[in-house]
């Protein structure tokens, strides 16, 4: 459950300093929920206040139970650390057992190899396996996901799949995706961004139609593969 009380928040968006809220107040009970709106440059941020990770600039967010990070962000993996650096940072900030999620990781992906590796010397698909593992670690009440879920025909895909969805079983979601197949598969309703507040839609075919997925700009240079985007992301 996330409640945006008397939230008024900022961003940079390509340059400008833009209003996400002002002054909203909204409720947002347990649920599946695809983020749609007509300004996906906006969505990074609206994910980042619902997720606590932008703080208002008046208000208040209140968060009940655990919240995932925007899971799927590809920014968030990257640098010297190892994946082993990265895994047992998760595992000691959830209180987990570094044991189990290492296995649980390198059960997962396809390169368990590059483990031991700077994230930097990884090349783009096994960073984006390994983004997607990371956050399957914890259990969370909420789930956030900020990129299209894994697709591709695979065995990762198919393995990720399946343990999200044992993990989503009586939980929140809230993805904001090119996908409209993943939205459909995975959501039950619109959360709905339009002039400057948030509203609940259950009608998400219709809302689909009304707010149809479109790439923001700086997506549009990303060459399509895993964790890319192409005209058919759009449609399937």
């Amino acid at each position: 459950m996330i409640d945006l009380l008397a939230v008024s928040a900022e961003a940079e968006v390509f340059g400008r300093t833009v209003s996400l809220f002002e002054e909203a107040d909204f409720h947002l009970p347990p649920g599946r929920y695809a983020l749609l709106s007509r300004t996906p440059e906006y969505h990074k941020s609206i994910v980042d206040v619902l997720a606590g990770l932008r703080k208002p600039s008046r208000g208040r967010v209140a968060i009940t139970g655990a919240i995932s990070w925007p899971i799927g962000r590809s920014t968030l993996v990257r640098g010297k650390s190892t994946g082993l650096d990265l895994v047992n940072l998760v595992a000691d900030l959830y209180d987990l057992d570094r044991g189990y999620a290492g296995d649980l990781v390198t059960m997962m992906v396809s390169r368990p190899d590059y483990m031991a590796e700077p994230l930097e010397r990884w090349p783009p698909p096994a960073r984006q396996e390994f983004t997607f593992a990371l956050g399957l670690i914890p259990e969370f009440d909420i789930y956030v996901i900020d990129a299209p879920i894994p697709y591709e025909e695979s065995r990762f895909t198919r393995l990720w799949q399946a343990l999200f969805e044992e993990r989503l079983v009586g939980k929140t979601l809230i993805l904001s995706s090119l996908r409209q197949k993943q939205m459909l598969d995975y959501c039950a309703k619109g959360l709905i961004y339009e002039r400057a507040t948030l509203s609940i839609d259950h009608d998400l075919e219709q809302c689909i139609e009304r707010f149809p997925a479109r790439p923001a700009r700086e997506m549009l240079a990303v060459t399509s593969g895993v964790g890319g985007y192409d005209d058919s992301e759009v449609l399937f």
